[in-house]
């Protein structure tokens, strides 16, 4: 009898723990989206965040005429991060630390001229379009890159701007064609506070992203904000059910 009790009471202590670890692991999982579409639906766009040495966001103004994300609509004289979509194909490829990183390196040296170099701490901010007419999803991923990892006094190729939190609000103020890309609130300005929250040089521009972001979107850091990029990108390719 004695020993039956014993067994029980461990049985029950086995489903005490295994429920408590359970309930922690809930806590702390980062929110996994499940995309709507099926993966040849998706594409992606690999973005690099410059920071300065004074803690600021550098973007360049767009010279393109057209979007091709939405047909018809033109973003010329805005401005946005460096970055755009990537040319190779195999989405499950694509979505490696090494690829992804190579795709945005490559944009940044074609678009201003920059040479860039992977941080040794990588995070990742991604924002999602989903375009219901067409059944369609692009993934604009953002990787920030501290100051060390690029030099902000190379001749640019394009026309640029260094803005702190504040500065970019006006910037998404500003008339179209010399605006930020969408304006306030849309991915661009996300991925732009996004970036100056994770690297920037500054507590202050930081604590401003971080509250900004927060009044848009206030999931950004269960929905958007990755701090480990493998992983992020591990459940990115299983959210595609490529893994």
């Amino acid at each position: 009898m004695a020993e039956m009790l014993i067994l029980t009471g461990f049985i029950y202590l086995l489903v005490f723990v295994a429920g408590c670890n359970t309930m922690i692991y809930l806590f702390f999982k980062k929110e996994q989206r499940i995309a709507k579409v099926p993966a040849k639906k998706v594409t992606i766009g690999a973005f690099l965040g410059l920071i300065t040495k004074e803690g600021k966001l550098r973007l360049q103004q767009r010279t393109e005429k057209g979007s091709p994300i939405i047909p018809g609509v033109s973003y010329r004289g805005d401005y946005e991060l460096t970055g755009g979509g990537v040319k190779e194909k195999d989405l499950k490829k694509v979505l490696t630390l090494e690829e992804l990183f190579k795709e945005a390196k490559r944009e940044a040296k074609e678009e201003l001229g920059v040479v860039v170099f992977m941080p040794k701490q990588l995070s990742l901010y991604r924002a999602v379009f989903v375009n219901q007419e067409k059944g369609t999803e692009d993934w604009a991923l953002t990787i920030p890159i501290p100051p060390e990892c690029w030099n902000e006094t190379t001749k640019m190729k394009r026309i640029t701007i260094d803005v702190n939190p504040d500065e970019l609000r006006e910037l998404a103020n500003r008339p179209k064609g010399e605006q930020l890309l969408s304006g306030w609130g849309k991915r661009m300005c996300r991925m732009s506070l996004g970036t100056i929250f994770t690297s920037s040089t500054d507590p202050k521009y930081v604590n401003e992203a971080k509250i900004m972001l927060t009044e848009i979107k206030p999931d950004w850091r269960k929905t958007e904000f990755f701090k480990n990029t493998e992983e992020a990108l591990a459940q990115f390719r299983r959210e595609l059910g490529l893994d």
